[in-house]
């Protein structure tokens, strides 16, 4: 099948360009034969022939160098046009394999992705317009790639973040049912933590595909970024492990800006939240400053950093930079993601860089 379509465009491209070649030569022959023809009748009419010129008789009466000249023009059409039908032949196939070669491939590149196999890439070739399908083709393919590992690696993470509390809850219930352990306060207690942490989980996913559809609503309303920043300054101060600092550095009194205040508390708890997580000594700093008519938020920690590598994913979905640091802390990667998408639909733009520590925050437009 494949074949067959390769060649219904090689052949195609044939006959069209070899129709084209050769119209063109029969209708340049035919004007200048009738070219050719006038000059003559003008020639034998200043020769006084014309009286004696019929269908059949003009002929006769013509010489024989013009005889043989009018022959050697008809000749000559008949030349051209074997010579033009060889010409467009080869040009017509060798244009012809130039563009079904690389359509050929994506063809192919295709349907190998189609069957699952993503990690098939199509060699970039061709006419400008095919070498850009073949770019959007791999780059389309990069990206699907990408989510499919993410896919794997939330499943791999969800399962691992279910096993342990489902395990635990399996394990305390059944020996309660069976008496061997006594449903006492601590046991209730362990109990609530493990059905929170699924809770927890589940409230992530749904978030997340809330925020995908584009379904999150807001309640826009102007307040002071300063006021909220301290309140959340004093909640993650009883999230630090001891021993950790949790500094306001804001030098402005007052930044009101236009947005849901609740949403905007959700982006600031999940960088203090991943900031408190992973910082077991120094500090942890929340500033926010204004900047060419914005206000820049930024939590920075003294832990131990972003990988360069992973600075440009942090904010993707299911992305944990170091995995096995993550599965000791929870978490299954959202909330960065849902961050991002909160602080755009606001307008503004999140950020991330690592030095002594990690710094991410965001911007937003100020009220003006």
């Amino acid at each position: 099948m494949k074949r067959r379509r390769g060649s219904a465009l090689v052949i195609q491209v044939f006959v069209s360009i070899v129709a084209v070649s050769l119209l063109s030569v029969f209708v340049t022959g035919i004007i200048a034969r009738q070219e050719l023809a006038d000059s003559f009748s003008a020639y034998l009419d200043q020769l006084g022939m014309t009286e004696m010129q019929g269908r059949g008789m003009g002929r006769i009466m013509l010489g024989a160098q013009e005889q043989a000249f009018l022959d050697a023009v008809d000749g000559g059409i008949l030349v051209s046009a074997v010579i033009a039908f060889v010409i467009a032949a080869i040009a017509a196939l060798l244009l012809a394999h130039y563009l079904s070669g690389p359509l050929h491939r994506l063809t192919v590149g295709a349907r190998a992705f189609a069957s699952g196999d993503f990690s098939h890439r199509v060699p970039v070739g061709g006419p400008a317009e095919v070498v850009d399908l073949a770019h959007a083709f791999n780059e389309m393919a990069d990206s699907v790639s990408q989510s499919e590992e993410l896919r794997r690696r939330m499943v791999a993470d969800v399962a691992h973040e279910l096993r342990n509390p489902v395990a635990a809850l399996r394990a305390q219930t059944e020996a309660i049912a069976e008496g061997v352990l006594e449903l006492d306060e601590a046991r209730a207690a362990s109990l609530v933590d493990d059905v929170s942490h699924l809770s927890g989980l589940v409230e992530d996913l749904q978030e997340l595909s809330v925020v995908e559809a584009g379904q999150l609503r807001y309640e826009r309303v102007e307040f002071d970024l300063v006021d909220l920043l301290s309140r959340e300054r004093d909640r993650t101060e009883s999230l630090v492990s001891t021993g950790v600092s949790v500094i306001l550095d804001i030098a402005t009194p007052a930044l009101m800006v236009d947005a849901d205040e609740s949403r905007i508390s959700q982006v600031i708890r999940n960088l203090t939240g991943n900031a408190a997580r992973h910082t077991r000594a120094g500090s942890i700093t929340i500033s926010a400053r204004q900047e060419a008519g914005s206000v820049v938020v930024e939590v920075r920690d003294t832990g131990e950093g972003i990988p360069e590598a992973d600075l440009p994913h942090i904010f993707e979905r299911f992305y944990r930079a170091d995995a096995a640091r993550a599965a000791h802390t929870g978490g299954i990667g959202v909330g960065l993601a849902v961050s991002r998408r909160i602080v755009q639909d606001h307008g503004g733009e999140v950020f991330a860089r690592s030095d002594a520590g990690a710094t991410v925050g965001f911007r937003l437009p100020l009220v003006r």
